[in-house]
């Protein structure tokens, strides 16, 4: 007897890739994801920065620190960091990232988020290290500043990015000449994989219909469109991330009863299943982990 295959689900219009939202209800979607307790995303990401994104492993005993640490440090050398400067992290998360690199690199630093309880750890997180950074809660399409920065980064944030040629130009807007813009993001590999499945439905569904990935190409278009040069690009082995998203999925499976109580069972669940696919998608050749180091060319 032959096995029946399941039809091919069809997405409506309002289900497919890139979605253009006003900017309230954009930054209302964005924030949806983190607004769970606190102490739910600390047990999972662990290590001391809580980094919610790809750690960059240095060797086979390193500890998640030292990973969170190496892949911050690979950010901060495509930025060129000296002491003094002034930087902008995009999407900045519960403060980690820009904590770590004021401290180390002697920076000043402007976190931007749309998510309440982020912005609540990052102030507390900056107030106890005594770094010299502030946390505003306002979307990027808002933001507004007549002091130059030195560099603006982001770390697999760009991906909620419908308008992302627009955040190219609010950036160029908002560097110095010869300032750095650096990105972190996950890519395909070619545009037909561009396109809603069964598992992009479910992103889509947990990131409230912000997961807008693109290909390299789509990127480095929009980025020397909007004024900048592109100096280097530095692919990230896909089996850090796997390294990574096992970590989460153990910390997840050895704090279930703690998360559980916090969060409920169904959105425990959606995690588990969230990270599964992205450990799967890792295993695929259909992305690329990318960092793009751009310039921003003299006027």
């Amino acid at each position: 007897m032959g096995l029946t295959r399941k039809p091919k689900r069809v997405f409506s219009p309002e289900e497919n890739l890139y979605q253009s939202y006003e900017t309230e209800d954009d930054a209302r979607r964005s924030a949806v994801h983190y607004e769970l307790p606190i102490e739910f995303f600390f047990k999972i990401l662990g290590g001391e920065w809580q980094i919610y994104s790809c750690c960059l492993w240095p060797d086979p005993g390193a500890s998640l620190t030292e990973a969170q640490e190496a892949k911050l440090d690979l950010l901060a050398g495509l930025m060129e960091l000296k002491p003094g400067q002034r930087i902008m992290d995009v999407g900045c998360g519960w403060g980690g990232p820009l904590v770590y690199l004021c401290k180390k690199y002697g920076v000043r630093g402007v976190g931007l988020t749309v998510s309440p309880l982020q912005k609540q750890a990052a102030d507390e997180r900056i107030a106890r290290h005594g770094a010299d950074a502030e946390i505003l809660l306002t979307h990027w399409r808002e933001y507004r500043d007549e002091c130059p920065f030195d560099a603006i980064y982001s770390d697999e944030v760009i991906v909620h990015f419908n308008d992302l040629g627009g955040f190219f130009k609010m950036a160029h807007g908002l560097l110095r000449d010869g300032g750095r813009m650096v990105n972190k993001e996950l890519h395909f590999t070619h545009s037909t994989y561009a396109q809603m499945t069964r598992g992009m439905s479910f992103i889509n569904e947990i990131f409230a219909g912000t997961g807008n990935y693109r290909t390299l190409a789509d990127e480095l278009a929009l980025t020397n469109e909007a004024g900048f040069e592109v100096q280097r690009i530095v692919q990230i082995h896909l089996p850090h991330y796997h390294r990574t998203v096992e970590h989460w999925l153990d910390s997840m499976a050895a704090h279930r009863d703690e998360l559980v109580a916090l969060v409920g069972p169904k959105t425990y669940r959606d995690y588990r299943i969230w990270f599964k696919i992205v450990r799967r998608v890792h295993g695929m050749s259909t992305m690329t982990l990318d960092v793009v180091q751009a310039r921003k060319m003299s006027g």
